[in-house]
């Protein structure tokens, strides 16, 4: 699905990758912002993602999707802070039924940039989920991952991207 968003732009949406349930968060990026760190929560399965967003301005502002624990000896709080001039072209992972909680979960992460091809991850462990199906969004190659979305409830039950897409158009 495409939203023409600005003359020679468009915004096209990849996923969402899991649970098919209707999305309950979508966090997309205002002109001249960009995603600086990520913070992804982790152990069995995917627990949450923590987004810190630059403003134009200077200041920052924070979006937290799914859970957070602090790290134990099976949970795992890792964070990926983006260099001047990286920015998110992809996703990877696998998703399945959550045995204890009977549901899809995302249950293992990885987070594709343009200086990290094979990107950062994988978060999540996989385990007690039954069904594993893998997933990954397209090479995006002609433009940057201007947001997210999916489904979550204490957990990250479903991930997509938005992508913004240049074109040019013929007068």
């Amino acid at each position: 699905m495409a939203q023409a968003v600005a003359s020679g732009e468009v915004i096209e949406q990849y996923g969402p990758y899991g649970s098919q349930l209707p999305e309950n968060y979508r966090v997309q990026l205002a002109d001249g912002e960009r995603f600086t760190t990520l913070t992804v929560d982790s152990g069995y399965i995917v627990d949450g993602i923590r987004f810190v967003i630059a403003k134009p301005d200077g200041s920052t502002r924070t979006v937290q999707i799914g859970g957070t624990s602090p790290p134990t000896s099976t949970h795992f709080v890792n964070q990926i802070v983006l260099k001047d001039g990286e920015y998110l072209t992809g996703v990877s992972g696998t998703y399945g039924n959550d045995r204890d909680r009977k549901q899809v979960d995302v249950a293992t992460l990885k987070i594709q940039t343009n200086f990290n091809p094979q990107g950062y991850g994988p978060y999540g462990q996989g385990k007690d989920v039954d069904n594993l199906t893998a997933f990954s969004s397209p090479n995006i190659t002609d433009g940057p991952v201007v947001g997210v979305f999916g489904r979550s409830d204490g957990y990250i039950e479903s991930i997509g991207l938005l992508v913004r897409k240049e074109f040019s158009s013929a007068n």
